[in-house]
């Protein structure tokens, strides 16, 4: 969906720090709206009485949390939290206080990292890692010979990349499957086209599908010092403004 507006990650500090100058901005026919997850474009129109052509990745993170809205004369802000809001609401003036509440709560969640040749996999109860198991997995580049050798190699290579999916599955059921009751998300991480023909292979996170979060991690080494790193990544917020005051949100586009 090709649209001018773009939706723009803020981290935890970030967003609190703007939700100070929100609360700064309340006005008497403010209204805050809290839209459940699988609040669609239609839910946030009739809210804001207008039509909105939404950025992708701001359509896939709503589907799987669901949102807040800040509305007032002269602000409208959409902000898509990482994880799941707890229930619509509605309330008068500017209530940045449930938003507040869901980025300090502590959430357990796993990542799975993956690129060819290597994986990390974890389990963090907030920002503490407590379960993980790295490692690395030879597998083959790609092979630009034609002919007998070209198909010899495409088997071998990919006999690896099967080997690599089904040790990375069976970590990961070792190392979330002891927490499975309590993650509310799992990341994944790595390249987008590698990590769809993983997750075909292996049964036990595609039993976890309803809490595959939508959203794919950046990283470069699936390594446990970038498993390390990636709680800061995971808790960015969507921050998306319809209309602000001159000012008010130096960076986003879409305000006006």
């Amino acid at each position: 969906m090709a649209t001018g507006i773009r939706s723009v990650g803020f981290s935890r500090e970030r967003l609190t720090s703007l939700l100070d100058d929100v609360d700064a901005a309340s006005s008497p026919e403010a209204l805050t709206v809290g839209l459940a997850p699988g609040a669609s474009p239609d839910d946030i129109a009739s809210e804001l009485g207008c039509r909105q052509e939404w950025p992708e990745e701001t359509l896939a993170a709503m589907s799987k949390t669901g949102c807040f809205l800040f509305l007032s004369r002269d602000l409208r802000l959409l902000v898509v939290p990482p994880f799941p809001v707890t229930g619509a609401h509605r309330s008068a003036g500017f209530d940045t206080g449930p938003l507040r509440a869901a980025l300090r709560r502590e959430v357990t969640f796993g990542v799975v990292l993956l690129r060819l040749g290597g994986y990390a996999v974890g389990v963090f109860k907030g920002d503490r890692l407590v379960a993980s198991k790295s490692g690395t997995r030879y597998v083959k580049g790609r092979h630009k010979a034609g002919g007998t050798s070209q198909s010899r190699f495409a088997r071998i290579r990919q006999k690896q990349i099967h080997e690599l999916f089904v040790k990375v599955c069976s970590v990961a059921q070792e190392r979330l499957g002891p927490y499975e009751g309590e993650l509310e998300r799992v990341f994944l991480g790595g390249e987008g086209h590698t990590l769809t023909a993983f997750l075909k292979e292996c049964a036990f996170l595609r039993g976890m599908k309803g809490r595959i979060a939508g959203r794919l991690l950046a990283v470069r080494e699936p390594r446990r010092r970038e498993l390390e790193r990636m709680p800061r990544q995971i808790w960015m917020s969507r921050v998306l403004a319809l209309k602000a005051p001159e000012g008010f949100l130096p960076g986003v586009e879409g305000a006006a």
